[in-house]
């Protein structure tokens, strides 16, 4: 459900919407092809519609709304091409990502993974039933901490463009489903293992198969919803 929202009049207008947005795409509230309005969107958000039209604006540069001329914006469209291209994208630069911060790695970075992990293990173990969002912001601080010690910006963030349209079709997935269950500790408790014992070969292995695994399980849900 699209919610008012209020932002704080000390901060970036613009960059608040461009978030908040944003977050609306990713997790699937606004949905493939639905038009962004700038009126109703002020309204909803109580603000002008120029930090509204910066807002579209910077989504488009990053793939997330198209801007057609003379007809306005719409959330990106999806399709099996383009999300097949996506994991395999995020799949190359994770891997990249890890096999450099396990060459580079220091202590602390080695003790935030397995703070991260421990995070992590509290919510997958969990016998209450914790909302959705909790599980996926442990779990990106998790992979997050498996790759923060690459020493290199660029990649960092090259990776953050492309995990937004990643995390795109695995939130938009959960959410027609609403099925998901968070049963991917033993994979997380792997992959950690791998890593802080150097052990790049298989490191590697597992974090292909803990990215792709659930790939051909998205497209079904997706195309059984006609979203492509």
């Amino acid at each position: 459900m699209k919610k008012s929202v209020e932002f704080a009049p000390e901060n970036s207008l613009a960059i608040q919407c461009f978030e908040q947005l944003k977050q609306e795409i990713i997790q699937g509230i606004l949905l493939p092809g639905e038009k962004l309005k700038v009126m109703p969107i002020a309204q909803r958000f109580g603000i002008g519609q120029s930090p509204v039209r910066e807002a579209l604006s910077k989504l488009s540069a990053c793939g997330l709304a198209l801007e057609a001329e003379h007809k306005g914006f719409t959330v990106a469209l999806v399709s099996q091409a383009d999300i097949r291209d996506i994991y395999k994208v995020f799949t190359m630069i994770e891997t990249t990502a890890l096999q450099w911060a396990m060459k580079c790695g220091d202590h602390e970075w080695q003790a935030n993974i397995v703070a991260q992990l421990h995070k992590l293990s509290l919510i997958e173990h969990s016998e209450k039933t914790l909302p959705h969002h909790v599980w996926v912001a442990a779990n990106y601080d998790f992979h997050v901490a498996l790759i923060a010690g690459c020493n290199s910006p660029a990649l960092l963030a090259a990776r953050e463009q492309i995990y937004m349209k990643f995390d795109r079709y695995c939130q938009l997935s959960y959410r027609l489903s609403e099925q998901m269950k968070h049963n991917n500790h033993e994979h997380h408790q792997q992959l950690a293992h791998a890593v802080l014992q150097g052990d790049l070969s298989l490191a590697k292995k597992i974090m292909t198969h803990h990215i792709n695994d659930p790939l051909e399980e998205v497209i079904a849900q997706l195309a059984k919803n006609n979203i492509f």
